[in-house]
Formats: structure tokens, sequence, C-alpha cells
């Protein structure tokens, strides 16, 4: 599998947030129903599962995954909800329009032939 030339380094997330939140190994690790080392392996990996982020964000009652966004560039994030509503609006009024056209163009067809 080829390896990704845009990282984020989630052991180091996790790493981070478990110090930040004052959260032990063994604490987190009884959460989520793993053994033994299995915090330091996720510790060293630059990538973890997703099924795994989402016990650790429910084990530390925190959103792991905005902490990811986070770290992504600044356009991705400027998802205008409001503009995508306008837009999707506008979209509906000119189909509306166009079936309007349509149905007029249709009824006109009909009558020429019958």
């Amino acid at each position: 599998m080829k390896k990704s030339k845009h990282t984020i380094n989630t052991g180091v997330i996790i790493k981070n947030l478990m110090k930040e939140l004052n959260l032990s190994n063994s604490e987190i690790q009884t959460a989520i129903g793993r053994k033994g080392s299995a915090m330091y392996k996720y510790f060293r990996n630059e990538s973890i599962q997703t099924d795994i982020l989402i016990d650790l964000c429910y084990a530390m009652k925190y959103n792991i995954f905005q902490v990811v966004a986070n770290q992504l560039p600044e356009e991705f994030r400027n998802i205008n909800v409001e503009t995508q509503k306008t837009a999707q609006e506008q979209r509906i009024t000119d189909l509306e329009e166009e079936n309007k056209i349509l149905k007029a163009q249709l009824d006109i067809i009909m009558k020429l032939k019958g």
C-alpha cells in the first residue's frame, strides 16, 4: 500500500491529549478493552484505524477527529453551510423553472399532435 505524502501523526495526537487530559495508559486501555502495551503501539504509529480512534474518543470523552481536522489546510475548513443551502435552493428554483418550460412545450406538442 502506498503511503500518503499528507500525514497527520495520530499517535502523537493521542499521546499529547492523554497528557493534557491527565489520563493514564491503564485508564484508557481499560476503557477501550485493550491489553498491555496497546497504547504504546498507538503512540508509535503515525496512523491509527478509525474504529480505534472512535473508541479512544469515547474513552477520553474528546473529539480526536476535530484535532485531526484542525491540522488540515485552512481552505478545507471553509465549508459554509449557508452558502451550500443557498446554492441548493437556487438549483431547485432553476429546476422548477425548467420543469415549467418543459411542461409547456409538452402541452404544445400534444396540441399539435392531437
